[in-house]
């Protein structure tokens, strides 16, 4: 009988999942260009992992968050690595 593979994929939680998909909206072109975006929570994602995931953002000294109406957070930055 076969060992499990000790380095198979283990399945993401919730909070990763949407973590992943804010990383990916900030890291765009167009987001990276402007130092800013818009994100906001998508059905059937869990406000809890929101509230945790703008709470982590919230400690970051260069990230700018504004709270817009409809629950939508728009996110602006200042650039950490000069050019």
């Amino acid at each position: 009988m076969a060992k499990p593979n000790a380095y198979a994929s283990v399945t993401p939680t919730s909070y990763e999942l949407l973590a992943r998909r804010i990383h990916r909206q900030v890291m765009s072109p167009s987001a990276q260009l402007q130092r800013r975006t818009v994100i906001a929570r998508e059905p059937g994602e869990r406000e809890d992992d929101w509230d945790l995931l703008l709470e982590q953002l919230s400690e970051e000294e260069s990230v700018r968050m504004t709270r817009l109406e409809g629950g939508a957070v728009q996110l602006t930055w200042t650039n950490q690595h000069p050019d």
